[in-house]
């Protein structure tokens, strides 16, 4: 390890990275003014060979044309004797010296082209001396002889090309020193490249080699710091590994704070075992003295203490001595604290920690067998459990008391107060236990009349549920067996009362139609029986859909507007302005309630009105938006002390109302059965003599978690869904005019088991002049249509031996594949019957009895989309 002095002269990783930097651009300097003095020099070599070579070759080039110049002005002048002519050949001769003089002065360093200029020079002078002066003086003298034998002797000619051939000779040795120069440059270019390289190669070098030893000594650190920490993370060592670094940098910095770092989590890891160690201790002690004598045991242990006390808190709030160390007589210590008395008062009261400092002597005596001395410091802790001060502990110390000891001391509290607090309990559990067990022979013998009690309850709800089942199928066999015999008596008689021969006289008629109607009200008891046992049962399937408010409206008046005409009364269905366009609720179950309602204000009514008014009403009890539909007419009114009963089951306002208007009493029971599990309510309010308001409140908007079970049971349903008329054919049927001609020569199978049935329905296909098979179970029906008969319509009945038709329906769609338009006729009457007949294949269904129009509308609408 560095020691400290090394520590102090420490040198920083930046001033090492500083360093190298500095050294990198040392070297980077050095490299870049050799090159500066390598580039400088050739430039100069090429600034000289683009000045000098060039003005060699020039100058050569002017002297060649200096002669040229003076040659042809000579032969032009010696030809024509004209001394205009003489113009190039004195220029040419004024300026051939300046020239030579410039060739010589550009040579000068070269020895042998300086020769090389002076032999040219000499030889122009004579040329022009011996040869062209002679020429042009013959000329002018006019010795044509002496011309033409200096011209035949061929002196001027030997002359001139002995001067071409020097300043040739001369050019090429020039061109041969400017190549040679040329290749000079190009090796001094390479070279200078190789220098590049080598200074970049020795620069990278450097620069790697000084951050290697710079990030060698900061990762060297790093690994170190790194692998003692994994070592004792992964590996499970102990703690008491040391970090050595022997740089002196921001690395020892690092080393000796991760060693810091370890001397802590040493401290820590010895406290926290300390801390298990005694809580270990402590859940071994049964009563709240043996936990205090065995906390103060293993505390002044872990601290070096040389006494402390323990008070607990009573159920009286008084902080009552439980235990002591190095007690040195009986009244060592109080035996008892009020909240917020003394000092061990006052840090139960606050919950906080109190430590005294310096305190003086004779506060306390600690005694020993040589002697006796005064702590230096006292602390009080709070002991807790959830927030909640169960104790105080007073220890007294020689030496001071660090922060990291109080923490650990608050925490010994926390412990502490946790187990008193577990030792109570299970002091009051034993306690409760013993009661208990008390107690428990006590409930043995109760649990005995309860079991026998319970055996009682158990057979009597399986009486009540096999009377409800008996209930149901009684009622459920009620029905079929009613509509039956009803079916064929409500055909004929309708059939009857139509007298298409002319053969019944009125009062015929009239006792026919009595028939048919009080066949009807038979039809409706049934209905409202099998409605109200299934709202007690609570076997009532609600389906939630949206409905259009506009379309309820329509429907609404279409049904009651006959009623209102008959009566002579003033009728009105309206849609408040504010109103939501739509409503989320079952259709088929508020059309029900709004038709019991109507039919019993028209029934009521014998003057006036009978209005419907759909609204929005605010319900200031829940807080929400409502539906209502008020139903309001001017009829007879109701008494105030019978509104209470009206809702109730097979009971009317009074005991005439029966003989007079008819009726069970079950519409307003079923209609408030069905407004509640619609989630709404009907309110009524009537005067006698006046009239009667009733009022179904809906909710405008459903709760979200009933939305969800609606949801999760059926999707959102379409509009039309909703209203009573509103399934595939009835549908079809509204949007079309009755028209029997389209069913005339139709061939139909007739599928039922009961004869009276058979001959009803006969007689109505014979009636629209249609033919007709008859099968009288599911089995001869499958026959015929195996045998390959084809029938444009199939009215099934649904209940019949050996192949009911819900069986006969599959098996026509599955195992035959034929699209046959099927009519499902059933005594079954209710809403999930039909959903059935309608999954089983069949296209359309009509409940008997048979209303005849209906079954002609249906037909009619089934062939057109099968056509």
């Amino acid at each position: 390890m560095p020691s400290q002095a090394s520590r102090r002269k420490k040198i920083s990783i930046r001033t090492k990275i500083l360093s190298g930097n500095i050294i990198v651009m040392i070297c980077l300097g050095i490299a870049i003014g050799a090159l500066s003095m390598r580039i400088s020099s050739l430039q100069k070599e090429i600034e000289f060979i683009s000045s000098h070579d060039i003005q060699v070759h020039e100058t050569v080039n002017q002297i060649q044309k200096d002669l040229l110049d003076m040659e042809t002005g000579m032969r032009g002048f010696i030809i024509t004797a004209d001394e205009s002519y003489l113009e190039p050949y004195n220029a040419g001769k004024a300026r051939y010296l300046t020239d030579i003089n410039k060739l010589k002065s550009l040579v000068i360093d070269n020895p042998g082209q300086l020769r090389n200029a002076e032999s040219i020079e000499n030889g122009l002078a004579d040329w022009l001396t011996n040869a062209t002066e002679v020429a042009i003086g013959f000329k002018r003298s006019g010795d044509t002889d002496s011309l033409t034998r200096f011209f035949s002797e061929k002196t001027g000619k030997d002359r001139t090309d002995a001067l071409r051939d020097q300043l040739q000779s001369f050019k090429e040795t020039e061109f041969g020193l400017t190549d040679a120069r040329a290749a000079s440059l190009k090796d001094r270019n390479e070279s200078l490249i190789g220098l590049l390289y080598l200074l970049w190669i020795v620069v990278a070098a450097i620069s790697v080699s000084t951050a290697w030893i710079i990030s060698n000594t900061v990762i060297k650190t790093i690994k170190t710091v790194s692998t003692t920490i994994r070592r004792i993370a992964v590996q499970g060592e102990s703690l008491n590994q040391r970090i050595e670094v022997n740089t002196r940098d921001e690395m020892m910095e690092l080393g000796d704070s991760t060693n810091a770092l370890l001397d802590m989590l040493e401290r820590q890891n010895r406290r926290k075992d300390q801390v298990a160690h005694i809580a270990t201790l402590l859940q071994e002690q049964n009563d709240i003295d043996a936990v205090g004598r065995q906390f103060l045991s293993q505390l002044v242990q872990v601290f070096n203490l040389p006494f402390g006390v323990v008070y607990v808190r009573s159920q009286s709030n008084q902080l009552v001595k439980t235990a002591s160390f190095a007690q040195s007589s009986d009244n060592f210590g109080r035996k008892e604290f009020q909240l917020g008395e003394g000092l061990v008062g006052q840090c139960a009261a606050e919950n906080r920690t109190i430590l005294l400092r310096d305190v003086p002597g004779g506060y306390a005596a600690i005694q020993s067998g040589i002697g006796q001395a005064s702590p230096t410091v006292i602390a009080l802790v709070p002991v807790t459990f959830e927030r909640h001060v169960v104790g105080v502990v007073e220890i007294g110390s020689f030496s001071a008391l660090a922060r990291d000891d109080i923490e650990l001391l608050e925490q010994l509290g926390g412990m502490l107060g946790v187990t008193i607090q577990s030792v109570k309990s299970r002091m009051e559990m034993e306690q409760l236990y013993t009661e208990a067990q008390a107690a428990n022979e006590e409930l043995q013998v109760q649990s005995e009349e309860l079991n026998a009690q319970s055996l009682e309850l158990l057979t009597m709800n399986d009486e009540l549920k096999r009377s409800s089942n008996f209930k149901s199928e009684f009622l459920a066999n009620m029905s079929h067996e009613l509509r039956t015999p009803l079916n064929s008596m409500l055909i004929l008689s309708q059939m009857l009362a139509e007298n298409r021969h002319g053969h019944l006289s009125e009062d015929d008629i009239s006792y026919v139609n009595t028939i048919y109607s009080a066949g009807n009200d038979l039809l409706n008891l049934i209905n409202d029986i099998l409605d109200l046992s299934k709202v007690e049962a609570g076997k009532l399937d609600i389906e939630m859909g949206n409905i259009i408010l506009e379309d309820l409206q329509l429907t609404i008046r279409s049904n009651f507007q006959e009623v209102a005409t008959k009566k002579k009364l003033d009728f009105a269905v309206r849609i408040a302005p504010e109103t939501p366009p739509w409503l989320e609720t079952d259709g088929f179950r508020l059309q029900q309630i709004l038709k019991n309602l109507l039919s019993n204000a028209f029934k009521f009514t014998d003057a006036g009105r009978v209005d419907l008014l759909i609204g929005v009403h605010a319900n200031n009890s829940w807080g929400q938006q409502e539906i209502a539909f008020t139903v309001t007419d001017t009829g007879r009114g109701i008494a105030n002390d019978k509104l209470g009963l009206i809702f109730e089951a097979f009971t009317q306002a009074d005991s005439g109302t029966a003989r007079k208007f008819g009726g069970t009493g079950l519409g307003l029971t079923i209609s408030s059965s069905l407004a509640n599990m619609l989630g709404g309510r009907i309110e009524v309010h009537s005067e006698e003599g006046k009239g009667s308001e009733f009022t179904l409140y809906l909710p405008a908007q459903r709760s979200i978690g009933q939305l969800d079970e609606a949801m999760a049971s059926k999707q959102l349903a379409p509009s039309s869904t909703s209203l009573a008329i509103a399934d595939p054919v009835s549908i079809a049927v509204s949007e079309m005019p009755l028209s029997t001609a389209e069913l005339k020569g139709r061939h139909v199978l007739l599928v039922d088991d009961d004869a009276r049935n058979l001959y009803a329905l006969s007689h109505v296909l014979e009636s629209l002049e249609m033919t007709f098979t008859i099968a009288h179970d599911g089995l001869e029906c499958m026959d015929r249509l195996r045998g390959g008969d084809t029938y444009d319509c199939i009215l099934m009945d649904i209940m019949m031996p050996d192949m009911d038709g819900f069986q006969a329906i599959h098996e026509i769609r599955h195992t035959l594949q034929l699209s046959t338009p099927i009519i499902a006729v059933t005594a079954k009457a209710m809403k999930e019957d039909r959903d059935k007949c309608l999954e089983a294949g069949a296209n359309a269904y009509i409940s008997k009895p048979v209303q005849v129009q209906q079954l002609i509308s249906i037909m009619v609408a089934q062939m057109k989309v099968e056509a």
